[in-house]
């Protein structure tokens, strides 16, 4: 027998044993970092094509530093950066901690240890608006002042796939996430499935041609560990971290699964997630690439809330094919989400581990577990497996 053990949730651990020879792939992501202080460090010291940030301001500049929260360990980050940026004379007053996505400021670690001002993006997008300029394609853009303005702008994000932009971070850490609602619908519709992360996108052209256009030159990006913690962390110029960081990506969380296995295990570990259902729905995506035919995926997380708008597309209609049909044309990214778990679940008998209510969990048409006593009872009886930890990280070539 083999021993796993697996991250989910809220730094949740679930230990399991299976038969070895059922086995057929494993991808549990990198490790994490063992000292993620010094590796913080150390990135920031000797960043890529690109001298330490401290000498590319002078004293009496206005130095925003964009956040995407997602990112592991970002308020460590952004303490060393403050503290670099102090010591060349930039008063703390000047640092402005622009988050990019709506967020609970109290629900991560170490986030009441940073020095600065920290603006909720909500607030950010209150405030006036500035041209930018426009795009070759004469889009003219607009982006709130307190991006807009600023002398010196620093990108913290996490690095990895996106089905919309092939792979998310640098830029996009900025932009479309300061975009205005129209905008964003623009950039973050419908995913390209059919399209591998490397493949030439638009949207990903527009976004690197703004990033330019606002005049970003350095970034830190972090590469997730399989428990969504801290593994690699890279900062300098922008597009040679976007190029070191894909590399790294593709080692780290891309892998071909030779065969497709009957039961698939995910677990979806999100201490850092803004948006859970967006990480579920990025695992399901994955995991519909691992699942034969007349097969089950089970499903780890502690998912607790279900999107309350949504509750009536499932109240009116209990066949699977007109619910996807409302959820897929719906506007909205959480409706699109929840139609990725939906829509495995028809396709696969899916087991959901989550803090979800029981009724909710079998309007999605997924087997509700209760417990991990449930989900290890659950676990029995597969011809075949396969395991996946960090489900919202990876990126499966399917080789069939």
């Amino acid at each position: 027998m083999a021993h796993y053990q697996f991250t989910y949730g809220n730094d949740r651990k679930f230990s399991f044993e299976l038969n070895e020879s059922l086995v057929r792939w494993v991808q549990t992501g990198p490790a994490t970092n063992s000292d993620i202080t010094s590796a913080i460090q150390a990135a920031l010291n000797d960043p890529i094509d690109y001298p330490p940030v401290h000498e590319a301001v002078v004293p009496g500049d206005r130095v925003a530093i964009v956040v995407d929260p997602e990112t592991p360990a970002w308020p460590e980050i952004v303490c060393v950066i403050g503290s670099q940026l102090e010591k060349r004379g930039v008063e703390p007053s000047s640092l402005r901690i622009s988050l990019n996505a709506e967020m609970e400021l109290n629900n991560q670690a170490g986030i009441s240890k940073v020095p600065y001002a920290i603006v909720p993006h909500e607030q950010v997008m209150e405030g006036r608006s500035v041209y930018l300029a426009s795009t070759a394609e004469g889009e003219r853009i607009y982006l709130p002042e307190e991006i807009g303005e600023a002398d010196y702008i620093i990108s913290i994000g996490r690095f990895g796939f996106d089905d919309h932009w092939g792979y998310r971070g640098t830029h996009s850490t900025v932009f479309p996430a300061f975009a205005t609602e129209d905008e964003k619908a623009k950039y973050l519709g419908k995913g390209h499935q059919e399209l591998s992360p490397e493949d030439s996108r638009g949207v990903r052209q527009v976004i690197d041609e703004i990033g330019w256009l606002l005049g970003l030159q350095y970034c830190v990006q972090v590469i997730p560990s399989g428990s969504g913690e801290l593994s690699h962390v890279l900062s300098g110029a922008c597009d040679s971290v976007y190029q070191k960081s894909v590399s790294l990506l593709n080692d780290a969380w891309r892998s071909t699964i030779p065969n497709r296995a009957e039961t698939v295990i995910v677990s979806i570990p999100h201490a850092n997630e803004v948006d859970v259902w967006a990480a579920t729905a990025r695992a399901c995506r994955v995991a519909e690439k691992l699942t034969t035919d007349d097969g089950r995926v089970i499903i780890m997380t502690d998912l607790q809330k279900f999107p309350e708008d949504l509750h009536r597309q499932f109240e009116a209609s209990a066949d699977a094919g007109q619910v996807l049909r409302a959820l897929n044309r719906s506007p909205y990214p959480q409706a699109r989400a929840v139609a990725a778990l939906a829509s495995l679940a028809n396709r696969f008998k899916v087991y959901l581990l989550s803090n979800l209510e029981q009724d909710v969990v079998e309007s999605l048409f997924c087997i509700p577990l209760a417990d991990e006593e449930e989900l290890r009872n659950a676990l029995q009886g597969g011809e075949s497996y396969a395991l996946l930890q960090g489900g919202q990280f990876a990126y499966v070539d399917s080789a069939d």
